[in-house]
């Protein structure tokens, strides 16, 4: 067992206000050198076990479905975070060429605020350890992207894995770790296969978890758990490919595969999903999409657009990417337009023509739009706005608190509120937080 000032140095002094990041306020104050002394005394007394999670955040995926993220308490966090980084050397390496996602999580803990990194992209937590790392993975992942599609390949196809998080199998991880892992460390994967089959005891009660790892509201321990799960995967898939002069790409559970054909697609498929099966994953068979030309498949990704928002304090710019995204939506284009909206929210809006400017607002202003939005784009979005489009703003805001089913939505509305300083009937919301917490299991 590691000494205590060696468990300590696991912890940057900011891992507490990290925490405090989240919109789930917690009851009581984070303090950072009795929570260290009391984890660390309950692992090596063994008598540490995870409490219930503070709460499930529930997330509008579209068409009226949640993801359920839970939020766990102060010292669970601590907990999982120190299961996971101890075990960086043996997990956060031998990433195949292509992939990403797989960082380690002792990188310098930033802050959205704080360090100026607002910008959501669309396979990236709300909140997370280093939202900075999450930009530049998916940055990369989409130039590299939009750079193979240049090439000669004929067909192109997108991939997702279905329910990844909740499907992955604890006894297969644990076995995948224990052949790379130090013998010293193996209380330590103990500890942490303790947490992962026992944190969710408000829904599951005290059965003993067997599948899926928590998608939780910082998510980082659970990204790199999920990336070195499928490090086998990548392996096999990316060899695959070279055997055919196909190539392979994976960031989180999103892949692509570039073929140069539409046959040789299809058999690259049907072999992802025969080894996916062997680790108990299966393809999402609603979002396999193939691209048979370049134009659709670079639409899809809106690459373009997105270039021209790479400067946004070029006018000439930002209207040119806007005038196109309407271009694409009033003609049905497929392409990423929420993506799109939430990168619009992060520019100028005195740089926008007159009517593309009202446009944009009234496109924001969508219901559905403002319900899948989280505090810190609520809160870009307000400053950007003229006093009368404030007030409309905050009445449309207020006025979904009843209407909206998750949760979500009213905990990020919370934190937008008292980020901006303004007066809101808080026992109201909290009330209605309340009235959609999600209640544990009665098997009565």
């Amino acid at each position: 067992m590691i000494g205590y000032k060696s468990f300590t140095n696991c912890f940057p002094d900011s891992f507490p206000a990290k925490l405090l990041e989240s919109i789930v306020p917690f009851d009581a104050p984070i303090e950072h050198e009795l929570i260290l002394r009391e984890l660390y005394t309950k692992i090596h007394n063994f008598t540490y076990h995870p409490s219930p999670p503070r709460d499930y955040i529930l997330i509008n995926k579209s068409k009226g479905v949640a993801r359920i993220s839970p939020t766990f308490s102060a010292i669970d966090y601590y907990s999982y975070y120190f299961c996971t980084r101890i075990f960086e050397d043996e997990i956060a390496v031998n990433h195949t060429p292509g992939t990403f996602g797989g960082w380690r999580i002792g990188n310098q803990l930033l802050s959205k605020e704080k360090d100026g990194i607002l910008e959501i992209l669309g396979s990236a937590p709300d909140n997370s350890f280093n939202p900075y790392k999450w930009k530049e993975e998916w940055s990369k992942f989409q130039r590299e992207a939009a750079k193979t599609i240049r090439g000669d390949y004929k067909c192109v196809v997108k991939l997702d894995i279905a329910n990844f998080y909740d499907s992955i199998n604890l006894h297969l991880l644990k076995d995948k770790m224990y052949s790379v892992i130090v013998p010293q460390k193996l209380i330590y994967l103990n500890l942490l296969i303790h947490f992962l089959s026992h944190w969710n005891k408000r829904i599951e009660g005290y059965a003993t978890k067997f599948v899926g790892i928590p998608q939780d509201e910082l998510s980082d321990s659970s990204r790199l758990l999920a990336n070195f799960y499928l490090q086998d995967y990548d392996a096999h898939m990316f060899k695959l490919c070279n055997n055919i002069n196909a190539q392979y790409l994976r960031y989180a559970d999103d892949q692509i595969i570039y073929a140069n054909n539409r046959t040789e697609a299809e058999y690259l498929v049907f072999e992802s999903s025969k080894y996916l099966s062997k680790i108990g994953l299966n393809l999402n068979t609603a979002k396999v999409k193939y691209f048979e030309n370049q134009f659709e498949y670079s639409t899809h990704w809106a690459f373009e657009i997105f270039n021209l928002l790479t400067n946004k304090s070029d006018s000439k710019h930002l209207n040119a990417a806007f005038e196109k995204y309407l271009f694409w939506k009033e003609n049905k284009y497929d392409f990423k337009e929420q993506s799109l909206l939430k990168a619009f929210i992060n520019c100028n809006f005195s740089l926008f023509k007159s009517n593309n400017r009202t446009r944009l607002i009234e496109l924001l202003f969508q219901d559905d739009f403002i319900q899948k939005m989280n505090n810190w784009q609520m809160k870009r979005l307000y400053d950007n706005l003229s006093e009368e489009n404030k007030k409309i703003f905050l009445s449309k805001t207020w006025s979904l608190i009843p209407l909206c089913n998750f949760n979500h939505y009213h905990y990020n509305l919370m934190k937008f509120y008292n980020k901006a300083n303004l007066e809101f009937n808080e026992e109201y919301l909290i009330n209605r937080i309340n009235e959609l917490k999600v209640t544990h299991h009665n098997t009565v």
